[in-house]
């Protein structure tokens, strides 16, 4: 392998890179510490390279070894292993190093993990690479504690011997002995196991333990290493899952490998890709669980198998009739795990299933802890759940964070409801999380962006599912109104659609009774969401409503807030002279208050609306007052945005067409380098537009067709300007026969049909640049079909729906 990756002229790096795998896995490869890489990565390493199909034989030839093999010179009771082993490059190479380095090393994680199938992969590697004896232990089966001992000596064939313990005896056995001993299957009697393993690794130099466990040994001089998931795609990536990409998700090769084994017709296409991801995804790359939903492949669709993943514990049954009870299906395995805990840890275990997408300490504490626990009792139950692989800890994060397996949450959520107490904790989740999102509100105004973005982010699924019981469940509607409110910022930054709905939701239970305060919080988040959404007539509507009703109640912080937003609404209905009173006011308010995020684009507004009053001077400068917050919080997208959509549009409507596309250039590559396609979209059509009036039709067209393609693939995107843009370029860019240009004009003109009643429906105003270029494409549509012509062309588009609008600009 180092021979072909050096002749090919490529570091470990890139060829890591190339084959998708880590440095590590590559150099212990190379090394001679992992010797045997299985198929799928042969094959990708073989890509990566390059081969030819002579030089890719011999490649391959290399790498072969029988899988778990007996030696006869080699004593061992290693299984044949009958399915191939997917996956783990990486690991694999890692903890064979551990066994190699350390006398004892358990391997711990989830039940169904792959602990054992991973035990018995480094166990033959072992065999093959020493000459010591390997020999497997299945310890499932030993009932009592004191049977471990007997397990061992069973196994090793070593006969007790009358008035002397039999654990002395298996240290004298082992005395002289080079040999790997598997213990799998510990943690039922984990404490028995650390003993023995603790007296015969003192007892016998030769000795090497490799165990597996739910949890630690916790023995001097153990190494543990955690099992992680097979790997999965993200929610995005299983939904445009493609077969060709598949590959690269061990899970999906896991799911495709059995799924062939029980039918032969199995092909993983493009068709079923994303059903199997998104199986493989919510089952979070657990072994068994893959497994056990493949075997269903014979009497369900994967489609209709993922849909059917909320019952999960009825589908996931039927495995090996061989394989332990507990084995054979998902309920039985978490039932083992489940049954081991203390009575406390079963409660917290069953409450902490009320929390969706994992929990901080902090928010674990304030719902759980009650008269019988305390801070420091939820610590050390989380962290014993920790330790059994019940409950997954991520450092990661800002916060440490903890988290379930969706099966061990599902088991446990229906534990919590045969108790009845699901209600109970589900109310003080809905009751944290509401005081979580008040405390987004005032982050958002002061603290790093990186900061409250990410608590936005992170915090997602469980303030929907404070939602879900509170307003869908109707277990407290009230407070499912005063949350939908409070949630502006994630609708507006994250889900504008999904915002919507719950409003519309929280609005069905506004009655007499419902406080002033909290109507006025929906009004304004609905402002919020209609900003973003472009919906001008219906931000003005709402944030006027909310104003209202906070100058009524005297909240001044809320009232600039609403303020800005009627303002902001004015400015783009093209009332500046309105506009402008509201927005200084609104921003003389926010400087008093402190209300930094509320102040920097209050002073874009006005230098909006000082530059289309003819001042690019007083522009400029309120806009530089507003970078310098945005960089000082940090927020770089909002910084983008006032170069974008201020700075460069000022250069244009001042007549410097170049500078302006410098500018955008450069709020274009910030916009990339934080994966904002909003912002990317929008930039880029404003440059089409810009390029347009040079009439560097070609350029403009890549910039309008990238910025409709990431509108229509982004969840909020909006593909009306792009349209526009497009539409524009159809109708002024010179043709080569006059049937061309026919063609290409009423292209245009049904686009523009679109466009116009969208714009009309929104409230949108062009301004001066912008209906210049309109006018100048209509009079050309006029000239080519005519009065009668155009008006047709336009009505026509105006009927199109969204799919149609953009097949017709790309047909071209």
């Amino acid at each position: 392998m180092r021979s072909y990756r050096l002749a090919a002229g490529l570091s470990q790096e890139a060829l890591a890179e190339r084959a998708r795998m880590s440095v590590n896995g590559v150099g212990a490869l190379e090394r001679g510490d992992r010797r045997s890489p299985q198929r799928e990565t042969l094959a990708l390493l073989a890509q990566a390279l390059a081969l030819e199909p002579g030089q890719r034989r011999a490649f391959e030839a290399a790498a072969e070894r029988p899988s778990l093999v007996r030696a006869a010179s080699r004593p061992n009771n290693l299984p044949l292993a009958l399915t191939s082993f997917v996956g783990r490059e990486t690991e694999v190479g890692e903890i064979a190093a551990l066994v190699r380095s350390h006398r004892l090393v358990t391997l711990t994680g989830t039940g169904g993990i792959g602990k054992t199938r991973t035990a018995l992969e480094i166990a033959a590697l072992f065999h093959e690479d020493t000459s010591d004896e390997v020999w497997f232990v299945e310890l499932a089966r030993a009932a009592e504690p004191s049977l471990v001992a007997a397990a061992i000596a069973s196994t090793l064939g070593v006969q007790e011997i009358p008035d002397k313990p039999l654990l002395e005896t298996l240290r004298t056995y082992l005395n002289k002995k080079s040999l790997l001993l598997v213990l799998d299957n510990c943690e039922h009697v984990v404490g028995e196991v650390a003993r023995v393993a603790d007296t015969l690794l003192r007892g016998a130099p030769g000795l090497r333990v490799l165990a597996t466990s739910r949890e630690a040994l916790r023995v001097s001089g153990e190494h543990t290493y955690g099992i992680p998931a097979l790997a999965t795609p993200s929610l995005d990536e299983a939904r445009g899952m493609r077969a060709a990409e598949a590959a690269a998700y061990s899970a999906i090769v896991l799911f495709t490998e059995r799924a062939r084994a029980v039918d032969l017709r199995f092909v993983l296409t493009d068709e079923n890709a994303p059903a199997v991801a998104e199986i493989c995804r919510r089952l979070d790359g657990i072994s068994l669980a893959i497994e056990l939903a493949a075997a269903r492949v014979k009497i369900l669709p994967v489609k209709t198998l993922s849909a059917k993943l909320d019952q999960r514990f009825a589908v996931l049954t039927g495995g090996d009739r061989t394989a332990l009870p507990r084995h054979q299906t998902m309920r039985a395995l978490i039932d083992w795990s489940y049954d081991l805990l203390t009575p406390q840890e079963q409660w917290l275990f069953e409450r902490l299933s009320v929390f969706a997408g994992g929990c901080t300490l902090a928010t674990a504490t304030a719902v759980l802890a009650d008269e019988l626990l305390d801070e420091a009792d939820v610590l050390e139950l989380l962290s014993s759940l920790v330790d059994k692989s019940l409950v997954v800890a991520d450092f990661e994060t800002r916060e440490p964070r903890y988290r379930m397996l969706e099966s061990a949450r599902a088991y446990a959520r229906e534990k919590l409801d045969d108790r009845g107490e699901t209600n109970v904790v589900a109310r003080r989740h809905a009751v944290a999380y509401l005081q979580q999102a008040e405390a987004l509100g005032r982050a958002y105004e002061s603290e790093h962006d990186r900061v409250w973005r990410r608590t936005a982010q992170e915090e997602s699924d469980n303030w929907r599912a404070a939602l879900e019981w509170s307003l869908a469940g109707r277990n407290d509607v009230a407070l499912g109104r005063r949350l939908a409110g409070e949630l502006n910022l994630l609708w507006t930054y994250f889900a504008r659609l999904e915002g919507q709905r719950w409003i519309a939701a929280a609005r069905q239970h506004v009655d007499e009774h419902t406080p002033l305060a909290v109507i006025a919080k929906l009004d304004y988040a609905e402002a919020r969401i209609a900003l973003q959404l472009f919906e001008r007539r219906v931000q003005y509507a709402n944030s006027e409503k909310a104003l209202s009703t906070y100058r009524a109640l005297g909240d001044e912080r809320s009232f600039a807030q609403a303020q800005a937003l009627a303002g902001h609404a004015l400015l783009a209905l093209g009332e500046r002279a309105e506009a402008l009173p509201q927005l200084e006011e609104a921003l003389t308010i926010a400087r008093r208050l402190d209300m930094r995020q509320l102040t920097a684009w209050l002073l874009h507004n006005v230098a909006f609306a000082s530059a289309a009053g003819g001042d690019f001077a007083q522009a400029r400068s309120y806009d530089g007052e507003a970078l310098a917050i945005y960089r000082e919080l940090g927020a770089t997208g909002s910084a983008a945005r006032i170069i974008a959509f201020d700075l460069s549009v000022f250069e244009f409507w001042a007549g410097n067409t170049g500078a302006a596309i410098t500018r955008a250039g450069e709020a274009l590559a910030m916009f990339r380098a934080i994966d904002d396609a909003e912002g990317t979209a929008m930039t880029l059509t404003n440059m089409a537009a810009w390029l347009v009036s040079l009439d560097r039709y070609d350029e403009a067209e890549v910039n309008a067709r990238e910025a409709l393609e990431l509108a229509r693939t982004h969840p909020d995107g909006d593909v009306v300007w792009p349209l526009q843009e497009l539409g524009d370029i159809s109708a002024l860019r010179p043709r080569a026969t006059k049937e061309d240009a026919y063609a290409a004009c009423v292209r245009s003109a049904r686009l523009m049909g679109f466009v116009d009643v969208r714009m009309n429906a929104r409230g949108v105003v062009r301004w001066v640049t912008g209906q210049r270029e309109y006018d100048r494409v209509i009079t050309v549509l006029r000239e080519v079909l005519g009065a009668e012509g155009l008006a047709d062309r336009l009505a026509a588009g105006a009927l199109m729906s969204e799919d149609e609008a953009i097949e017709e600009a790309l047909r071209a």
